[in-house]
């Protein structure tokens, strides 16, 4: 693989940044061994040890140090920052189980089934989902000191992903949060470009007396990714003329005329996918309950409080906009008309776009039935939810009452935990939606450890991207309103066993009126139930002292002739030198692994952006038709280290690409029909935590 001047230029600035990083860390070691802090229930969930009276400037001993937790939105659990560098997830955007359409910020999709098993209004489109920022993943901090957390990950053909974190405490009561990522690169085959800009501000903050909870704030999302519609011909990937550095001049079905673009800031998209939304969201809590304080000396008061009632507002404000443009239609290809039926191709261009507005109001109650333990309470709540949709041909106008309830119960020992919680759609659009959950755990042990079994059922209305009235469904045989309610049911169960690490689960699904898109333009709904049995496992080895093994494995069984491909066979090894040295150093160096069994993989639809089964008649010259992928298994190289916070990556991927005949890294793995990976990958990157 030739590196261009550009990117030489490029890993020389790193090196002289890690060179620097290392002579600062010698220098100075800005985090000492303090323990995580402990919950002080200062992230609105009340009890606990309360708060100072002094500010976090006054704290002695400490000056130096950084104590950092986190919590998310609806949970009380505290976590601290992640310090592990055997796996590459917690630095890449694309999880290991997911394959996408051949470059880093294309649509992606898990070859482990996850079904949607959320009632209510759902826009259809989750292609990209893996790149988004949301409130169930943003993390609300409490830290004793400003903390900037930097990222840089730069990979063959000009990829790149840069994050930005930062977190202060304004005071011991309010603290604000601001994250950036950048994602995307050009890739290796034809129009398949990526640019995805996420942002995020956000604030929690909390009364003196802790009686007064906020949390608020934005998120944005802007992902851009350029469309080939597939390979033109499914089997001239393999073909001589175009391994390795010719992979650009593979014929697609669509972008044929674009040229390649190295610059990631240019996002100009001449024939792809725009997703791009804004969220606005603002709670404010206020408790009832029994107020305390512990005098500690003339300056510093301890305040206590145990809330046993709670009042929660929460108003939500959200923007979708989801969008397909192609400005420069190549009408050589046909693709238009052999996959979705125009009667020509659309020239000089077009687009599709459905826009959605949602605003979200609830009110909730909370009620703690012991003061001391507020890991155990009851909440019932309202919301009222208005949508306005604009399509290409109307303006669709919804709205929704639905109540929703919730009991959990964490013992105050931790050997019992309960979860039960419920939503149903009263009135409105959705109305006979619903969803059930249930979960019950328990502890069994040190030498056994900790088992959990659950049921969830939820009852659907179908995606709006399937509706007739969505701009997205050309499908114009389906009748307003003759999808029926989906209906899925979970049933699973964990067993950890720690003194072995051993995580061991089970999923049991039963899918009934199972949505789907049955080729380009049909939307269909297989009426007759099906199930689905998955069984993972995740083991650790310790081989020898320094070796270890991490495995994962998954088996998957559908009953029938359901629409649904997946693996019957997946895992993830990864065989690493590990361990802790000269102090200071934590290294993680070795082999990593991935296999998944040969299966017909999907299609995968440009204009609606979504994967389908493939169709049952054979048409290489237009991607489609019922293909099994025999992949080689997949094999990384990588070598990750941590010195305090600061982290460096470096791995070679898809060493599988390996060819004798002619020698070099030729070959690729196929993904979805039409598509594959794009063979020898260098990745390296650095993560840099700075204490301010």
């Amino acid at each position: 693989m030739r590196l261009s001047l550009r990117t030489v230029i490029r890993l020389s600035i790193l090196l002289v940044c890690v060179i620097s990083g290392f002579q600062e860390l010698r220098a100075q070691n800005p985090f000492g061994n303090v323990p995580g802090m402990q919950s002080l229930q200062g992230m609105g969930q009340g009890g606990g040890k309360g708060g100072k009276k002094d500010s976090l400037k006054h704290r002695t001993g400490l000056e130096d140090t950084l104590t950092l937790t986190y919590r998310f939105l609806d949970s009380t659990h505290i976590y601290k920052l992640d310090t592990s560098v055997a796996d590459i997830d917690k630095f890449y955007p694309v999880p290991a189980n997911y394959w996408t359409l051949g470059n880093v910020g294309t649509p992606a999709k898990s070859i482990i089934f996850m079904p949607n098993m959320r009632a209510g209004w759902d826009a259809g489109f989750h292609g990209l989902d893996i790149y988004r920022l949301s409130w169930q993943n943003t993390r609300f901090f409490t830290t004793t000191r400003p903390y900037t957390e930097m990222s840089y990950i730069l990979g063959s053909a000009n990829e790149q992903n840069i994050g930005v974190l930062h977190t202060q405490n304004i005071n011991q009561h309010w603290n604000f949060a601001f994250q950036y990522r950048l994602t995307g690169g050009p890739g290796q085959y034809k129009s398949e470009k990526s640019n995805h800009n996420n942002y995020s501000l956000y604030t929690w903050y909390e009364s003196p007396r802790k009686r007064y909870h906020l949390y608020g704030g934005f998120i944005g999302n802007n992902l851009k990714t350029e469309e080939n519609g597939g390979f033109l011909k499914d089997n001239e990937v393999t073909d001589t003329l175009y391994r390795g550095q010719s992979r650009f001049e593979l014929p697609t079905n669509l972008g044929n005329t674009s040229d390649y673009q190295g610059n990631i800031f240019n996002t100009t998209l001449q024939t792809g996918t725009h997703y791009s939304d804004f969220q606005f969201m603002l709670r404010q809590q206020y408790d009832l309950g029994q107020q305390d304080s512990v005098v500690v000396n003339d300056s510093t008061t301890y305040y206590l409080f145990y809330p046993r009632i709670r009042l929660q507002h929460t108003i939500q404000l959200n923007t979708y906009n989801y969008q397909f443009v192609d400005n420069n239609p190549d009408s050589g290809t046909h693709f238009y008309q052999n996959a979705y039926g125009f009667f020509s191709t659309p020239l000089p261009g077009f687009y599709i776009q459905d826009k959605w507005t949602q605003l979200v109001n609830d009110f909730s109650l909370f009620q703690y039935p012991v003061a001391k333990n507020p890991s155990q309470y009851l909440t019932e709540g309202i919301s009222l939810e208005n949508l306005k949709g604009t399509f290409f041909s109307s303006i669709q106008e919804f709205y929704n009452v639905y109540g929703h309830a919730e009991y959990r119960n964490q013992t105050r020992n931790r050997k019992w935990d309960i979860d039960l919680n419920g939503k149903l759609y009263l009135e409105g659009s959705y109305a006979g939606n619903y969803e059930v959950y249930a979960s019950l755990s328990r502890s069994l042990g040190r030498r056994i450890g900790y088992l959990q079994l659950g049921f969830q059922n939820i009852n659907r209305t179908a995606s709006s991207v399937f509706q007739t009235y969505s701009s997205f469904n050309f499908n114009q045989t389906t009748q307003p309103g003759s999808l029926s309610t989906e209906n899925n049911t979970q049933l699973f169960g964990f067993l950890s066993v720690p003194s072995i690490h051993l995580d061991v689960g089970a999923h049991y699904f039963l899918m009934t009126n199972y949505t789907y898109l049955k080729d380009y333009t049909g939307v269909a709904q297989y009426t007759t139930p099906f199930n689905l049995l998955q069984l993972s496992a995740q083991k650790v080895t310790h081989l020898t002292r320094r070796w270890t093994w991490y495995g994962d494995f998954y088996l998957q069984q559908v009953t029938g002739d359901a629409p649904v491909r997946v693996p019957v066979f997946y895992t993830r090894d990864r065989i690493a030198y590990s361990g802790h040295f000269f102090r200071k150093l934590d290294l993680a160096a070795g082999l990593e692994f991935r296999y998944a069994t040969a299966f017909k993989t999907d299609q995968y639809s440009p204009l609606e952006g979504q994967f389908f089964p493939q169709l049952s008649t054979i048409d290489t010259a237009y991607g489609r038709g019922s293909i099994t992928y025999h992949n080689r298994p997949k094999i990384d190289a990588f070598v990750h280290f941590r010195i305090h916070t600061f982290y460096l990556i470096a791995r070679a991927e898809n060493l599988n690409s390996l060819s004798l005949s002619p020698f070099g890294f030729k070959d690729v793995n196929r993904t979805f029909v039409g598509y594959a990976d794009p063979g020898l990958i260098i990745h390296f990157g650095i993560r840099w935590g700075f204490v301010n």
